[in-house]
């Protein structure tokens, strides 16, 4: 009888061991202000290979017409993540940007575009090595730059022609460092581009101006591909790393008309395979979001009319929520390996804030930030910023709970088969 007890017990064990969830091996610092943008300015912001290439802009959009250059202006700044330090990139031939002009990062080498004005198409690009220290003005074609994306020696740009080009927009390939470009030309006007390897995906409305396709370019075979049906919904916003493309899709081709009560979905296209996931789909508006291998991160409004950011773990295929928005319109977070950078509103202050991603899963290189040239191109002040550190709470504490729940049920089981089992016998 006493075999039996034992072998009982073994056995209510073994459903336990079953019942309790595995822990997960990820986990998310608390959020960090690297970054506090100077009165009305606004910061665009790059992230690569452990550094943060920073834009904080000030534009007037009436300061061409009244002729004020003070009205408008510009300051470069590179946040290092492992050393906490926030330095003011200046040149002695500093030339303020313009309105939204583009500005990249590819390993230890910053790039921004200047032009003479808003209008203008005698932009350039320059560039400057964090390590070497060499800066460079890189030769473009005459256009008018409005997107910019930088691997290496390969620079991709979206960018307008000649004056009145009434074909709008088109994409600007150079593999030598911008010695010479190859302009790219398909039907409607292309935006939204960004590069991983020999791959560059962006948006087109070809169709219409409420119907856009999503295509990839092989930029060794100079190949173009579609990615979905756009009879079948709206595809736009597109981000890339390695083979994985993530982009947002709505069935409802007059969403745009519905503001924060659109219902986007984030999906996920392996282009090796061609297999499509659902990332995730709130019920709500997908304000933005980006890739970087296994982690995809983005905002959204599922608890109205808050904007909440979100990351997927693609090895775990699971959620998590990690920070509140207090910006009405979302935060355009980047992810670069284990770190996640967003803009935010604090007292009437444009800030970026960031967290850390610690997984027990990846292998570090030793690098933080992005993989550099490997995966992703991501798609960045002579005295540090003052940390501003919040709690900020995500669904590990809710795995937790849940297999303390599952423990406390499967003893409780175990108890009550346990009692059966000893008033038979005594019975």
């Amino acid at each position: 009888m006493e075999e039996r007890i034992t072998e009982l017990i073994l056995i209510i064990i073994s459903l336990i061991s079953l019942c309790v969830l595995p822990a997960s091996a990820l986990e998310l610092s608390e959020e960090k202000t690297i970054f506090v943008s100077d009165d009305t300015a606004f910061p665009y912001y790059a992230i690569d290979s452990g550094n943060i290439f920073i834009l904080d802009l000030y534009f007037d959009k009436y300061a061409n017409k009244d002729k004020k250059q003070d009205d408008e202006w510009s300051r470069l700044y590179l946040y290092n993540i492992s050393s906490d330090k926030l330095t003011e990139l200046t040149f002695d031939d500093m030339s303020n940007t313009k309105a939204n002009d583009p500005i990249a990062i590819s390993g230890n080498t910053v790039y921004w575009t200047v032009n003479s004005d808003y209008l203008s198409y005698d932009a350039d690009i320059r560039s400057y090595n964090t390590a070497s220290k060499a800066y460079n003005r890189l030769s473009v074609p005459p256009s008018f730059p409005e997107e910019l994306a930088v691997q290496d020696k390969t620079i991709a740009l979206v960018a307008t022609r000649f004056p009145g080009d009434i074909d709008g927009p088109d994409i600007c390939l150079s593999k030598d460092g911008g010695e010479n470009f190859k302009r790219y030309r398909q039907p409607g006007h292309q935006e939204g581009m960004k590069m991983s390897g020999n791959i560059v995906v962006y948006k087109d409305s070809r169709s219409s101006h409420s119907s856009n396709a999503l295509n990839y370019l092989n930029i060794d075979t100079w190949e173009s591909y579609q990615i979905g049906d756009e009879t079948k919904g709206v595809y736009t916003s597109p981000d890339i790393s390695g083979s994985n493309i993530v982009y947002r899709f709505d069935p409802d081709f007059y969403s745009f008309l519905k503001g924060q009560d659109a219902k986007h979905e984030l999906h996920m296209i392996e282009i090796s395979t061609n297999k499509t996931s659902i990332i995730a789909a709130p019920n709500a508006r997908i304000s933005s979001f980006a890739i970087d291998k296994d982690y995809i991160v983005w905002c959204d409004n599922r608890d109205k009319p808050n904007y909440k950011l979100y990351l997927y773990d693609l090895k775990e295929n699971k959620e998590y929520y990690f920070a509140d928005i207090n910006d009405e319109y979302g935060s355009a977070p980047l992810v670069s390996k284990n770190t996640i950078v967003w803009s935010d509103n604090v007292d009437n202050r444009n800030v970026l804030k960031i967290v850390t991603i610690h997984d027990e899963n990846c292998v570090d290189d030793g690098i933080s930030g992005s993989s550099g040239s490997d995966d992703t191109d991501n798609t960045g002040n002579s005295e540090n910023s003052q940390p501003q550190n919040t709690n900020s709470d995500n669904t590990q504490s809710q795995t937790a709970s849940g297999e303390v729940v599952w423990i406390i049920v499967s003893v409780g089981i175990a108890l009550i088969a346990m009692a059966g089992y000893h008033g038979r016998k005594n019975n």
